[in-house]
């Protein structure tokens, strides 16, 4: 060890005058210097709604991309190239037999140079981004941005990258020593770069590449999204490092390639050894973790930081929200435990307004850190179903030359090039997916996903069912190859439980009970004779609901709507599809131009009682809003505008009204941002919202003279067609 330690100072004193401490210093310092100074000028926006974060925190995750697969990067192929140059132009390779110590203790004396300049490079980084952090919160101070420093966050942070670039740094070195030019072993490191690029925009992992695991490492910044902080990427970069420090001692030993591997049949026999034994390793490395399930429980806590009055979790299916169970908030934290079996299916966790959806069945344990307030959530979960969470919200969409061909519709007079794109994107889909696995290198259960690729499945054929209604159902040219229309049926022929509820493959089920010859006649009326004579079963309910709800909104009026309903609504068996049937008929009615708008009680700021009918025999212009939501208060000096241009025409009346929860929250905002336009608060906001599934805001409304619904969704005041409608209403 002492001969080490000596080598090392040795190495450090032969590398002294380059400057690469210097170097390490600046290329740390670049990326949160540059992001410090475009904050001075150009300020981040935040509002009082923002979420509460830790400066440091925000600032290290939200540069670590940008540092790790690119100055990293390139500042451990510079370093790396130097340390060895000293030993190629000194003509060290001879001096180093006359030396009277390991020569394997020479080599990794560099290699460990190489890595505490590397070291150094990473604490610039973290450290110039905390100062620098620091000074914005004092420049640009904000409510909402926080001092709080998690010194374990910090070092394990840095412990990860500095464990995650040690195989980069063997296999630098080890090409440095390989090509005696500066030029050659730079190119490979910048290829290694155009690598990870590649990876960083096509969004594809490439394990055996050893560049690519700085590109893993940055898919999840943040270790609090991990369920260990030292994961896949890291064991790939001790890998190898541990490979390439060997062979490039050997290639340092031997002077070359032959007199270092194939020298001797000793040599060479070791040689084919280390390949196979190297290549097994890797290949157990690199194989995807399989789900495990952890028992048969399912357990669910977590910690929730928070300003509003919320005092439990509860747990819902998805499919028509059915409660599964409910936890007690107590001093922030939760915790649902159950050893009922539970269906592998989607779900939310619901607090307050807010919720979480993730997918959950029988031996899976979560544990979520939940960050909200009235306006906005953050939260970091894992799971033994890691990869199931960060999969469900992909789409599997076509790719950029099959999704360009649809839209443009350029093939419906080529169905040959349609087909051989389609195919040839729905390999490369099948593909990806087969082989997909989150950050911590876990792969997607067996269940979910023959799911995904049975959805895959039917997004194609559904897609060539839509090329066949734009070009012809007729013409046998226009149909799909039977080899590959019969390779996408087989993939539905056994429905998983959620393919069997999803809306797409409904769609397709009904599209196959239709003929050719069918589709051109009354296609909607021929599917209810058909689904009528189904056996009861809950597919068929299903199907019938998706269908009726689906006629339903063709519908132009109440009265053949309703109708329609009452026709087919009996033949529904189960309860849920009945409700859920129900529920539609009314949203669509109450929604309709023309359907009778509630007439609304809600308070102006003194507390005084108002009722929308009110202002009957006027247009009235309604702006939902409340304090919390960011874009609501951008648009409303547009509103104010718009309430002044049409001030003249009696018709027309301009009002606003409040979603707050808090009605004091509310008042003291008019108090500091007054309008000249009627201010309201509404107490029942949330019914009100969920009766009409108005999910975001803000949100623009136009009641007419008689208090029925005129445009429920109107275009916004800064829209031309906000003006246009106006226009058509206001009575000179």
């Amino acid at each position: 060890m002492k001969k080490l330690i000596t080598l090392v100072h040795t190495e450090w004193l032969k590398i002294k005058g380059l400057g690469l401490v210097y170097l390490a210093l600046i290329m740390g310092l670049l990326i949160p210097f540059t992001g410090f100074l475009f904050q001075v000028y150009d300020p981040r926006f935040l509002t009082s709604e923002d979420l509460p974060y830790s400066v440091f925190e925000e600032a290290i995750t939200g540069n670590f991309k940008a540092f790790c697969m690119f100055l990293l990067l390139l500042y451990i192929v510079i370093a790396a190239n130097r340390v060895a140059q000293v030993d190629h132009k000194n003509n060290g390779w001879q001096l180093m037999e006359t030396q009277p110590i390991s020569k394997f203790q020479l080599y990794f004396s560099k290699y460990l140079i190489v890595l505490i300049l590397t070291f150094i490079c990473i604490i610039s980084y973290l450290g110039f981004t905390i100062l620098f952090s620091f000074l914005d919160y004092y420049i640009n101070p904000h409510e909402v941005k926080l001092l709080t420093f998690d010194i374990i966050w910090v070092l394990k942070t840095f412990l990860r990258l500095c464990v995650a670039v040690m195989g980069i740094a063997a296999l630098q070195l080890c090409v440095s020593v390989v090509f005696p030019g500066f030029i050659w072993a730079f190119l490979i490191g910048i290829l290694g770069l155009i690598v990870n690029t590649f990876s960083l925009v096509q969004r594809i992992t490439l394990p055996y590449c050893p560049y690519n695991s700085l590109y893993i490492l940055c898919k999840t910044p943040n270790i609090k999204s991990l369920n260990h902080f030292i994961t896949y990427s890291e064991y790939l970069s001790l890998f190898w490092a541990i490979v390439f420090l060997i062979i490039g001692y050997f290639w340092y030993r031997g002077k070359g390639f032959k007199t270092a591997f194939l020298n001797s049949k000793k040599q060479i026999a070791f040689s084919s050894a280390f390949i196979i034994i190297t290549a097994g390793i890797f290949f157990i490395l690199q194989k995807p973790k399989p789900y495990v399930s952890k028992g048969s429980e399912v357990v669910i806590q977590g910690t929730i930081d928070t300003d509003l009055k919320i005092d439990s979790v509860k747990i819902f299916s998805k499919d028509f929200h059915k409660k599964m169970g409910s936890a007690a908030i107590k001093n922030g934290t939760f915790l649902w435990e159950t050893k009922q079996q539970i269906p592998f299916d989607q779900y939310s966790l619901e607090f307050g307004t807010k919720k979480i959806d993730f997918m959950m069945g029988s031996g899976d344990h979560f544990k979520i850190e939940i960050h909200c307030n009235a306006s906005n959530i953050d939260y970091f979960l894992t799971s033994n179903r890691s990869a199931e969470q960060e999969y469900k919200n992909k789409e599997d969409g076509f790719g950029y030359e099959f999704s360009y061909a649809i839209k443009q519709q350029k093939h419906n007079d080529d169905p040959k090039k349609f087909y051989e794109l389609a195919q040839a994107d729905w390999k490369k889909n099948i593909d990806k997916l087969s082989h997909y696995t989150d950050t911590e290198n876990n792969a997607l259960s067996d269940e979910y996903l023959t799911y995904r690729k049975q959805l895959l499945a039917i997004q194609y054929l559904n897609e060539i069912s839509n090329y066949r209604k734009m070009t012809s159902w007729d013409d046998s040219k226009f149909a799909a190859p039977k080899v590959f229309l019969d390779e996408l049926n087989s993939r539905v022929t056994n429905p998983t439980a959620l393919l069997n509820k999803n809306d797409d493959y409904l769609q397709y089920k009904l599209d196959q009970m239709l003929t050719d010859k069918e589709r051109l006649s009354n296609p909607d009326s021929i599917l209810f004779v058909k689904l009528n004579a189904l056996p009861n079963n809950i597919n068929k309910d299903r199907l019938l609901t998706k269908h009726l709800v689906k006629s339903m909104e063709l519908e132009s009026d109440s009265t053949s709507r309703n109708q329609l309903f009452a026709r087919e609504f009996k033949l529904l068996n189960n309860t849920d599809y009945k409700k859920l049937a129900a529920f539609k008929l009314e949203q669509l009615n109450i929604s309709q131009k023309g359907a009778l708008f509630p007439d609304l009680k809600f308070l102006d700021a003194q507390g005084k009682a108002h009722l929308l009918s009110e202002y009957r025999g006027k247009y009235v212009i309604i702006d939902l809003w409340a304090t919390w939501c960011g874009p609501c208060k951008q648009i409303r000096p547009v509103f104010d505008t718009r309430s002044h241009q049409y001030r003249y025409y009696d018709n027309i009346q301009f009002i606003s009204i409040s979603l707050d929860e808090s009605q004091s929250k509310w008042q003291n905002y008019l108090k500091t941002k007054p309008s000249k336009i009627p201010q309201f608060w509404l107490s029942d906001a949330n019914e009100f919202m969920n009766r009409y599934k108005i999910q975001s805001i803000p949100r623009f409304i136009i009641i007419d003279p008689a208090g029925k619904i005129f445009n429920l969704n109107s275009p916004f005041p800064d829209e031309d067609n906000f003006i246009e409608i106006l226009d058509k209403l206001k009575k000179y």
